[in-house]
């Protein structure tokens, strides 16, 4: 997949790939019921989709034995995070909202902004390091 696929995967798939990597960012892997409080939603749920990140090698999985991201979801889930950390900089630095109330609002842009009109607002706000809230913003 190339860096701009991360925005061709649905807005599910994102999630769980993020949600992943926020859970296990060793590499370790992150159990089904942990994953379903993350994303509130059922356990049945979770490993259906799980079953299809699998069969696009996004993760792999093992019944009862959890999930791990691939090399790809790893970066698809890297891809995310960054993503939703430069948009939370734009919103604070550009639109001068408040860095506490930023976080719903970058999770619902960073699924529908395209990687041209991202990387321009990265551009604009001079590529930061580090979120509103401290976080390092990993390089593209």
């Amino acid at each position: 997949m190339s860096p701009e696929s991360v925005t061709l995967l649905s807005r599910s798939r994102q999630d769980y790939l993020k949600a992943l990597y926020s859970l296990a960012p060793g590499g370790e892997a992150a159990a089904n019921s942990q994953l379903a409080r993350r994303l509130g939603v059922s356990p049945p749920s979770v490993t259906n989709m799980l079953a299809h990140l699998s069969s696009e090698r996004l993760v792999s999985h093992t019944p009862r034995g959890g999930a791990r991201l691939t090399a790809e979801g790893r970066r698809q889930a890297i891809g995310m995070v960054r993503r939703h950390r430069i948009l939370e900089c734009f919103l604070v630095r550009v639109l001068g909202l408040d860095w506490s109330e930023v976080h719903d609002d970058a999770e619902v842009l960073e699924h529908h902004i395209s990687d041209r009109v991202l990387s321009a607002m990265d551009r604009m706000i001079g590529h930061p390091t580090e979120d509103p809230h401290g976080h390092l913003i990993p390089d593209a």
